[in-house]
């Protein structure tokens, strides 16, 4: 179908639906890089988060399953009955939540950068997502609104130093726009809940994408994981880290084109 990114939602590309779910804090613009390699093999749909850019948080607790079962209603609303459930970091949980909570609904997985467990975050992050569920968390939201403090932290925990201008400032905005008890709800569920079974139990083809040198999670010990618990799953590892300097960019591209031919030739077999 055309391109549609009306509002909070992005719905482009054509063929089988991939629903994809965008990292923490973040946006439907986390996706946007994605849509070359994904838009000629799937209908991507991409919504912004309940709590995230703007829009106003759950009633419940910001859980994986909660975001989870957004998706199911979305994808209702939509009149799609199956989809492959994509996500990014903290949105490969939601995907997993999602195979695991309604494998009816689930053709495949599109995991970039995949949070399987807590021990596989690095101790960096952790911290930081330990400070950002406690007591302490709540001074995050002065944070964010400060340019400085706010990019000092991306450069402590994203690797922002190899980030473009471009995509600081939409990352920037996606602060701004994110709800303070969405994220430390969720950050605080990122520390508590293994993911791996919702992996090992998933029938459906599999892909997963990570940065040799990714900032959020331990990359070796993550591709180990993925291959035992889901041994025919297509990994596919890039240089560098969690950044998107040009060549990141460049490589990112060629990964996701080989994993939506492994998925879609896999979903059509």
């Amino acid at each position: 179908m055309a391109a549609e990114r009306i509002g909070q939602l992005l719905d482009e590309g054509t063929g089988p639906a991939l629903l994809v779910f965008h990292g923490w804090n973040g946006s439907k613009h986390n996706v946007l890089r994605w849509l070359p390699a994904l838009a000629p093999h799937f209908r991507v749909i991409v919504a912004d988060l309940p709590g995230c850019s703007g829009l106003p948080p759950l009633a419940e607790r910001h859980t994986a399953r909660a975001y989870a079962r957004f998706g199911r209603e979305l994808l209702d609303s939509m009149g799609v009955d199956r989809a492959v459930a994509g996500g990014l970091c903290s949105g490969t949980a939601i995907a997993l939540a999602l195979a695991a909570d309604a494998p009816e609904r689930v053709s495949g997985l599109l995991l970039h950068t995949p949070f399987l467990r807590p021990g596989l975050i690095r101790p960096l992050v952790r911290a930081q997502l330990t400070a950002l569920s406690s007591p302490v968390g709540a001074l995050f939201g002065p944070l964010r609104r400060n340019t400085a403090l706010a990019t000092l932290h991306r450069r402590i925990f994203a690797n922002a130093a190899e980030v473009s201008v471009e995509q600081l400032a939409h990352d920037q905005s996606d602060l701004l726009g994110a709800d303070v008890r969405a994220g430390r709800e969720l950050a605080e569920e990122l520390l508590r809940v293994d993911r791996s079974a919702a992996l090992a139990d998933a029938r459906v083809p599999v892909g997963v994408l990570i940065a040799e040198h990714d900032a959020f999670v331990d990359a070796p010990r993550t591709v180990a994981a993925v291959r035992e618990l889901a041994p025919t799953s297509a990994v596919e590892t890039i240089p560098g880290g969690h950044g998107w300097t040009p060549a990141y960019l460049e490589h990112q591209t060629a990964a996701l084109e080989i994993l939506a031919r492994h998925l879609r030739g896999a979903i059509a077999s």
